[in-house]
């Protein structure tokens, strides 16, 4: 047991001399030198390399670190720029839209109009209605005509402060005069929506000889009272009898795409004789009432 412990110190001595040899007599001892640095050579080989490996590890996770950074830079500007690219699309569909509009009105120059954006969309059965952003508050009165750069879109069926109700042209609630916008036709009809469906509008009580042709254009007769003549309605799809072979009905294609309505334009200054007859009516019954009462 003394003798383990006698090794043990003298090992330890050794190698403090060695480590005091290397640091300090180098130049003093080479050959010892030699052989403490071949004896320890595989040490530091070995410690060297996993010197470099914990290096390049630290490089690593650093590099990694400079990539996620720059990955979310670049996904953060992608996303910028394509949401830039959402937004021109955006603005050049509503400049398309606001050019129509402005075209439309500067050849309607007697017509004037309030603008107006469309807020809300009747989403039940028959979606034969929009709402608006302006309303009785801001001057529109019942059964103003609703336009857009396409063609007729509709009357004011619903008035509130700021909102109004438009009734679609499409609906089957609704009831226009028609005419063939042809110069050799002219022929004229009732235009009205088709229940079931949101597409199709049909123009009847025309004789079974009516010149109707598929593409001709109908526009409104002003013959309802509602609306004024030659706003574009659509175009004729089919022309066929009605069951009864003497009157003539047309499928028509409505110019308006009523699932992309965004801005409209309610015709504000005009005043049909369905209204002049109604304010008469309405003016004779109040005398009537006002005479009976004198009675």
């Amino acid at each position: 047991m003394r003798t383990r412990k006698l090794r043990v110190i003298a090992v330890a001595v050794i190698i403090l001399l060695i480590v005091g040899l290397v640091r300090d007599g180098r130049a003093h001892f080479p050959v010892v030198n030699s052989i403490i640095m071949t004896v320890l050579s595989p040490v530091n080989f070995v410690l060297n390399i996993f010197g470099k490996g914990v290096k390049n590890t630290d490089g690593y996770f650093t590099s990694r670190k400079d990539l996620e950074a720059r990955d979310a830079k670049l996904q953060k500007e992608n996303d910028n720029l394509r949401q830039e690219n959402a937004d021109l699309i955006a603005m050049k569909a509503e400049n398309d839209r606001l050019t129509q509009l402005l075209n439309f009105k500067n050849l309607h120059p007697r017509l004037q109009f309030t603008a107006a954006k469309v807020i809300s969309r009747d989403m039940g059965d028959f979606k034969d209605t929009i709402l608006i952003n302006m309303g009785e508050d801001d001057g529109l009165q019942l059964n103003m005509p609703v336009i857009n750069g396409s063609g007729l879109i509709g009357i004011i069926d619903g008035l509130y402060p700021h909102m109004a109700k438009v009734l679609l042209v499409n609906s089957p609630r609704s009831r226009m005069g028609g005419m063939n916008l042809r110069g050799d036709s002219r022929v004229a009809g009732i235009v009205s929506g088709i229940a079931g469906t949101d597409a199709s509008l049909e123009m009847r009580n025309m004789a079974r000889n009516a010149d109707l042709l598929p593409g001709d254009t109908i526009v409104t007769s002003g013959y309802s009272g509602y609306h004024p003549a030659g706003l574009i309605i659509g175009t004729i799809e089919e022309v066929q009898m009605d069951p009864g072979g003497l009157t003539k009905i047309a499928t028509i294609t409505p110019a308006v795409d009523f699932t992309h309505l965004e801005e409209v334009m309610v015709i504000n200054n005009f005043r049909g004789f369905a209204d002049t007859l109604k304010n008469t009516k309405g003016k004779q019954a109040e005398q009537n009432t006002k005479g009976g009462a004198s009675r």
